[in-house]
């Protein structure tokens, strides 16, 4: 198999998983696991896999000594920090409305470069904004029809 169809599936699982996230979250919590154990838990997989990884041989260059800090940083308020807030506003609402917020961040960045950086908008930009948009919308009339 080619390194070019490895990369492509490799994406699609992984937007799988991170599709799957919200409700497989939304369902654990807070009956089974709470946001701050379940962020725990990842937080202490991921890290457990970095420096197994880290120690793994392979034909690649070390990690200095001096960039432990910097992941240490990138990790807390990266990681962390960031879906500690993100899984206890879960808790607290659907799954769908959590989607919606999480799919509308990159647009409106992009908005926001476009409107006050005054960032060039390229066409596939423009594009994706209106994927984006057409995809909330959709998920916001499924859950209007699905809820009656």
């Amino acid at each position: 198999m080619s390194d070019h169809r490895k990369a492509h599936i490799s994406i699609f699982i992984a937007n799988l998983i991170y599709g799957a996230n919200f409700s497989i979250a939304k369902i654990a919590m807070p009956n089974y696991i709470t946001p701050s154990a379940f962020i725990l838990l990842r937080v202490l997989c991921a890290t457990s896999l970095f420096f197994l990884l880290d120690r793994a041989p392979a034909d690649r260059k070390a990690i200095e000594k001096k960039d432990y800090l910097r992941f240490f940083e990138l990790g807390l308020f990266g990681v962390a920090i960031n879906q500690l807030l993100f899984f206890e506003g879960l808790s607290r609402t659907t799954n769908i409305n959590a989607a919606l917020i999480m799919t509308s961040t990159p647009i409106l960045v992009t908005l926001m470069a476009f409107l006050f950086l005054r960032e060039h908008l390229k066409w596939i930009q423009s594009g994706g904004i209106a994927l984006g948009l057409a995809g909330a919308v959709t998920l916001i009339l499924q859950y209007q029809h699905a809820t009656g």
